[in-house]
């Protein structure tokens, strides 16, 4: 009895074991037909499959959105925000405003810069002093010199001339005198005449040797005055003309000296000027100056001084729309079969159910290590119309293999 008891409780236990594996079994294709269902799931609704690279000839490589170019928001003038239009991550376009500034503080700085330029410039007549009337003194010395010293040279003054006649008459008085004494001495000597009357003519002779010696001494006295006139009309032009020179100098330097300041107050006023001469400020706003653009790193907010003690301060980072691209991490085993201009697939990680195309643009010479494996960061530029992709943003990109 206790045999046969053991023999059915062999056999159900065995049966039992085999029901448990036909279960496991069963549930097992239950879920190998699910999986298959899914897989034909999206397919039969419309959306795009991923395939792998063993079931379509594609390679799936691994992406990121990357940006070229980005333009750095910097003012370096003193102003105030007063108010900020937007958001890190907006998209914005061109000419659209992107924060406000109160400008009081630059147009009086602006303002007080002209006012210096305008003085400069009003200043720079006074700087330099009039040598109209020297030159005209020193012209007028100069010809007075050469008259005098040609009279002196050829004894033409008018003095000179009237002494040199008196001079003339006084030797020819003299002659008469001497011949009139002699004709009297042979009549003395013949008794014709008295010795009172030939002392007369004696006396005579002596007033006009007298007159001569007058003459002569007047005639010297008169070219020695002309002689000391001509040397101080040549130390007086001397002395006038080193003070025209200094008198050019100084002009030089103050006419240097105020030009020197008013080149610099022109240059800081330029240079103030130019600080607002940018594509991205339009009066006191500033604006987007790219055709599309994201915005990112804003670094202000209302009330901020900008621009302290002319230093620039960096408001925001505007990156250009146009220049993003997929920055794909290809295994080096298959980066032979990319090549430039070829045309991939986009599934962005944020809408899968959408395939872009993009185009291959860049294939670096260089490889890095990512998981203990070598990638190959291909650069792809998306088609993307409805701006899908953006800065950070991951997707799958499919090269073909064929």
């Amino acid at each position: 009895m206790k045999t046969g008891f053991a023999k059915l409780k062999k056999w159900v236990s065995l049966h039992k074991k085999i029901s448990l594996i036909l279960g496991g079994v069963l549930v097992a294709l239950v879920v190998v037909f699910g999986i298959s269902q899914f897989q034909k799931e999206p397919a039969a609704k419309g959306n795009i499959p991923l395939p792998s690279a063993a079931q379509s000839n594609e390679l799936d490589a691994w992406g990121e959105v990357k940006y070229g170019t980005a333009v750095d928001i910097n003012i370096d003038f003193p102003s105030i925000v007063t108010g900020v239009s937007v958001k890190e991550g907006d998209r914005v376009t061109f000419g659209q405003i992107l924060v406000t500034l109160d400008l009081s503080e630059y147009q009086g700085i602006l303002d007080k810069l002209k006012q210096q330029v305008a003085a400069n410039e009003a200043g720079l007549p006074a700087a330099e002093q009039s040598i109209a009337a020297l030159e005209a003194d020193i012209a007028q010395t100069q010809s007075l010199l050469n008259r005098k010293s040609g009279e002196y040279r050829s004894g033409t003054s008018p003095d000179l001339k009237l002494l040199q006649n008196s001079l003339t008459l006084a030797n020819q008085e003299v002659a008469d005198a001497k011949r009139d004494l002699q004709n009297n001495q042979t009549l003395y000597n013949s008794g014709a005449v008295s010795k009172a009357t030939l002392n007369q003519y004696v006396s005579a002779l002596n007033q006009k040797q007298k007159a001569l010696t007058d003459v002569q001494y007047n005639l010297t006295k008169a070219k020695n005055a002309l002689k000391e006139e001509v040397d101080q009309l040549t130390v007086s032009l001397q002395s006038k003309k080193t003070q025209l020179d200094t008198l050019k100098n100084s002009n030089t330097a103050n006419t240097a000296k105020q030009q020197s300041g008013l080149t610099a107050a022109q240059v800081d006023l330029n240079l103030m000027t130019a600080k607002t001469a940018k594509d991205y400020l339009k009066g006191n706003q500033i604006v987007c100056g790219l055709k599309k653009g994201i915005i990112q790193g804003i670094a202000v907010s209302n009330a901020d001084p900008l621009g302290v003690q002319n230093a620039p301060t960096r408001v925001l980072q505007i990156i250009d729309a146009d220049s993003l691209t997929i920055s794909a991490e290809v295994d080096e085993v298959f980066i032979g079969k990319v090549k430039l201009g070829d045309t991939v697939r986009i599934v962005p990680t944020s809408a899968p159910d959408v395939a872009l195309s993009g185009t291959v643009t860049q294939i670096p010479n260089l490889a890095q290590e990512k998981d203990g494996k070598r990638v190959v960061r291909v650069l792809v530029k998306p088609s993307d119309p409805n701006q899908l992709l953006k800065p950070g943003y991951t997707a799958d990109v499919y090269f073909s293999l064929k």
